[in-house]
């Protein structure tokens, strides 16, 4: 076991002498703000979500992943711009009584939002923070584009007096601290009925050390994400929601990720998903609880040598929808 734990450390070692990979997450298309800050104020509430995820559980010095992201529209109105938004049995009147699609608006709308994230593998680990906005604007009546950046600092940490070396005084029985800015932009194409998105993060590419000797200055490799989903009617109360996501950060190889959900009544779903590159499959459920929260749960089966060594990975988000005046269950704009 302690080998397989050395050989850990030096594989994510290697990573960081060439580049700053983001964390992975298994439930991205229940929160895509974590790769694209254009979802920034999507929906006509407060939209937090809290997450914990283990991956390789059972290895020591696995990769662990915890997250708090929140982003809402600016201004204190509900975006009315597309009255199609809203099912005619379900949410179909005003807070006053009136008809929703008399208060149509058509002028563009803003959203803020901000991050807190803390990812840590082995000897090392990053706290990001950072903050959002995105600028949405009408396409047609029912299809929106919206526009975001996100940039904050992140800290990246290597507790090397961790490490059990022949040689005390070697330069990775340091302690070594460093901060840095990290900013993202992204575009999404959206409707009630499907979205498209593509986003780069790290686009600082600034050059970082963890310390004389220890090794070269490398650029923070940018990441690009691309990803689309559709929403397909079975009935009266199943909807198929198919999805894609591709991520590319040089030099590491594209991953592609296909997923599929199937929710019924817009409260109770299920879902799966493929990683190619892993050759591992993914099985996710959720819940609406009610008009203010939601949990849902996945269990990744890794077939690749380090992820049969484990117990999977369990990725847990429970979701809160703030100031939600309509009482909306499942989210219009993200699935």
């Amino acid at each position: 076991m302690k080998r397989l734990i050395f050989y850990i450390y030096l594989l994510f070692f290697s990573y960081l002498a060439t580049a700053q990979v983001r964390p992975q997450y298994s439930q991205y298309m229940l929160n895509n703000y974590l790769l694209n800050p254009a979802i920034t104020g999507i929906e006509d509430y407060m939209d937090v979500k809290m997450s914990f995820r283990s991956q390789w559980a059972g290895i020591e010095g696995a990769p662990t992943t915890y997250y708090v992201t929140a982003h809402t529209q600016l201004g204190n109105h509900p975006n009315l711009a597309n009255p199609s938004k809203i099912d005619d049995k379900q949410h179909a009147f005003a807070p006053n009584g009136n008809r929703y699609n008399r208060y149509k608006k058509i002028r563009p709308t803003h959203g803020l939002g901000g991050m807190i994230l803390y990812d840590r593998i082995g000897i090392f680990s990053s706290t990001e923070a950072t903050l959002s906005y995105a600028y949405h604007v009408l396409l047609s009546p029912e299809i929106k584009l919206s526009a975001g950046l996100s940039a904050g600092i992140s800290q990246y940490s290597m507790r090397g007096s961790e490490l059990r070396l022949a040689n005390p005084t070697d330069n990775l029985a340091a302690n070594i601290v460093l901060t840095k800015p990290v900013v993202t932009a992204g575009l999404w194409l959206y409707s009630t009925r499907f979205y498209g998105g593509i986003s780069i993060a790290q686009l600082a590419g600034n050059t970082f050390d963890f310390g004389a000797n220890a090794l070269q200055q490398n650029p923070s490799v940018r990441h690009f994400f691309a990803t689309a989903a559709y929403k397909i009617k079975l009935g009266e109360s199943f909807t198929a929601i198919p999805s894609v996501l591709a991520k590319v950060a040089n030099p590491l190889p594209m991953t592609i990720d296909y997923n599929l959900r199937l929710l019924f009544a817009d409260r109770i779903w299920g879902g799966a998903s493929y990683r190619p590159a892993a050759k591992g499959f993914i099985f996710m459920a959720g819940m609406h609880l009610n008009n203010a929260f939601d949990l849902s749960y996945s269990y990744d089966m890794g077939s690749n040598q380090i992820g049969r060594m484990g117990n999977g990975s369990h990725e847990i988000i429970l979701g809160i929808r703030l100031n939600n005046r309509f009482g909306v269950y499942c989210p219009t704009n993200m699935w």
